[in-house]
């Protein structure tokens, strides 16, 4: 890895453009609030931890957060001024989740660590997000429903050279297409296998095999996301309008010739038969 890769991560962390090679380090210097505390507290608790995190990025695939509280040690003992530590982790696993975090949704942790340290002055805390270092995308970003009833985060704009940049529309939709082949043959394995007599949880794996590496959310974890959601026949909808102009026919249908090669190899590796396919 060169120096000039190093000098542009670093440059893009200072600006909160991206994790430096997947990790988020961020020192709150006031105090933590507990989950336990009234919705006006925790509201502005949230506001607080946004307000100071100003990331154009969201990791969109699992992470470890840790959490390191600095608190008084005689008052958490002797005093109800500080919550437990998972009232602490709760508070702020929603401050930093939804547009103006850093995930996407909370189920996205899949490692929590939490601790206190012992401080004589006022307390504050300090967290670590880490993911891969490819697994984050640009915050303005949108969650697509597939064939599959699950969203999918896809952003217009792609890392690239220390930036987010737009795209061109065709790879929106190709990637669109991508995930629509995956989650149809997901499901469709999985129908397959159940009707078989295959019990839920491996007709689960089975489908694991064919299905997208990108992660994807139950809508009711996105509801008050605050990023838009949008239908599958909406975006179906875009898609065909901008593959019948003049301008993209050739393009559109290009993609879609290689969408029925790669389909087909979907349903191979799935093992379907052709009754099910």
């Amino acid at each position: 890895m060169d120096e000039a890769f190093l000098d542009i991560e670093r440059k893009g962390y200072d600006a909160g453009a991206n994790p430096f090679m997947g990790s988020l380090k961020r020192t709150f210097r006031f105090p933590p609030v507990s989950y336990a505390n009234k919705s006006e507290l925790k509201a502005k608790f949230r506001e607080q931890i946004r307000s100071e995190l100003k990331t154009a990025f969201v990791f969109n695939y699992q992470v470890t957060l840790t959490v390191t509280l600095y608190l008084n040690h005689e008052k958490l003992l002797e005093t109800p001024e500080y919550g437990d530590l998972d009232n602490h982790a709760k508070a702020i696993c929603d401050a930093i989740k939804g547009r103006g975090g850093v995930l996407i949704d909370d189920c996205q942790i899949q490692r929590l660590d939490i601790c206190f340290i012992d401080t004589p002055k006022e307390s504050y805390f300090e967290i670590e997000v880490q993911g891969s270092p490819d697994d984050f995308c640009c915050a303005d970003l949108k969650l697509y429903e597939m064939k599959d009833g699950l969203f999918y985060p896809i952003s217009e704009k792609v890392w690239e050279g220390g930036e987010f940049i737009e795209v061109d529309p065709i790879n929106k939709y190709f990637q669109f297409a991508l995930l629509a082949a995956m989650t149809s043959t997901k499901r469709t394995l999985r129908h397959q296998a159940r009707q078989e007599g295959t019990p839920q949880f491996r007709a689960f794996q089975y489908g694991r095999r064919v299905s997208p590496i990108q992660w994807a959310f139950h809508q009711t974890r996105i509801a008050d996301a605050g990023f838009p959601i949008v239908k599958r026949p909406e975006w179906e909808a875009d898609y065909a309008a901008w593959a019948a102009h003049p301008s993209n026919l050739e393009r559109a249908q290009s993609m879609e010739e290689m969408m029925k090669t790669y389909s087909a190899a979907l349903q191979l590796a799935g093992g379907l038969t052709p009754r099910s396919s």
